[in-house]
């Protein structure tokens, strides 16, 4: 019998987001009965909002809408949601801004059930983005025939925690208040606002050596409405959104296709002969040189002795170290022999473009360079 996730929509300041969010939910298929739902609405002077939430008719359960009467934050607003598995057992949190697909309780239920109590599992994605994090290049996770994937990230655009889950998290979090500056995190996270409650949940993952669940197909998109976080409408965070039903096929964790937070493959010291503690696998160049172990594994030129070097034509990359593509492009790397004419590249970037999205149109990669620089400038 599938576990039975209360669904947690998260809301502030946007009535028309929650409309939209509540409407996607009643176009949803689900298999189950008495499926709860939460509405929880952060304090904001906003009425409407409130309104949207009373209005709202569901028919696959109970319904139950909290005011919140003083501010919270996101952080805090979150993390009171969380809290909710102690009452439910499990909670779905899905933020006003997001759409789901007509599947997604169905994928979230079976996950659950075959993962809930994996202690390697940190919590269930259901958004699944195809760029790498804060990073313009592309995703091309491997497919090995199962649907879904491991990744050392914390989704905050659609996730699934049980009361085991949020516990491990909870203990963590209540002892590490003041963030730890982890070599290991993409500094973009570690510089997230003090109102990110995703930057301690993605250190936790990578601290504790944790994964999430994620399917190849999305099960959410977010629409990017303007709010606390984005100046204005966006369609930048749209995800491609599943749009069928079927039964997911799920591995065993340790037969599992996995990422680092980064999106770099783990497990790759077997194809190259060295023990998976001692190599950094960073193919994107995007890791710091602090957080670099004895060998590695990138597409940069890097300041240390080249042991040997693959083709960079296969995707996802990984499939060159997996079939011992031979060639150039990739490079392994021994960080403990220096060798300073293997200087940074320029023309990194424009490889990895290239790599990612084929024949470039200047004109086009020039005007979305200077949109990207304008959006940054702007948050």
């Amino acid at each position: 019998m599938n576990e039975t996730i209360a669904i947690v929509v998260v809301g502030y300041n946007r009535p028309d987001s929650m409309r939209r969010i509540l409407e996607s939910l009643k176009m949803a298929e689900y298999n189950e009965k008495d499926i709860p739902l939460v509405i929880s609405i952060d304090h904001s002077g906003n009425e409407e909002v409130l309104e949207a939430a009373n209005q709202f008719s569901w028919s696959h359960g109970p319904k139950r809408v909290i005011a919140h009467p003083e501010r919270l934050g996101l952080r805090r607003h979150i993390i009171s949601c969380g809290d909710l598995t102690k009452e439910y057992g499990a909670v779905m949190i899905l933020e006003d801004d997001l759409y789901v697909s007509p599947d997604f309780y169905h994928y979230a239920s079976q996950t659950l059930k075959y993962y809930g109590e994996d202690a390697h599992i940190a919590g269930i994605s259901l958004n699944t983005r195809k760029e790498l994090l804060e990073s313009p290049y592309p995703f091309y996770p491997l497919h090995t025939g199962y649907d879904v994937f491991f990744q050392q990230f914390a989704s905050s655009w659609g996730q699934v925690w049980n009361v085991r889950m949020w516990e491990d998290f909870k203990a963590w979090y209540e002892n590490h208040q003041t963030l730890p500056q982890s070599v290991y995190v993409p500094r973009t996270i570690l510089n997230y606002p003090e109102t990110s409650w995703a930057k301690f949940y993605q250190t936790y993952v990578v601290e504790e050596n944790k994964y999430y669940v994620f399917s190849y197909d999305s099960l959410t998109t977010n629409f990017g409405d303007a709010g606390e976080h984005f100046a204005h409408n966006s369609s930048a965070f749209q995800s491609v959104l599943f749009y069928g039903k079927k039964e997911y096929r799920l591995p065993e964790f340790e037969q599992g296709v996995k990422y680092d937070i980064y999106g770099e493959p783990v497990g790759l010291g077997v194809y190259l002969g060295i023990p998976d503690k001692e190599l950094t696998c960073d193919l994107w160049g995007r890791k710091q040189e602090a957080s670099y172990r004895r060998y590695l594994l990138t597409c940069c030129k890097r300041p240390y002795k080249q042991i040997c070097q693959y083709s960079m034509c296969m995707k996802p990359m990984e499939l060159n170290i997996i079939r011992n593509i031979t060639g150039e492009g990739i490079y392994l790397y021994d960080t403990t022999i220096p060798e300073p004419e293997n200087r940074l590249d320029k023309t990194d970037q424009y490889r990895f473009l290239e790599y990612g999205y084929g024949v470039l149109n200047g004109r086009d990669l020039l005007k979305w360079a200077l949109e990207r620089m304008k959006q940054k400038y702007i948050r």
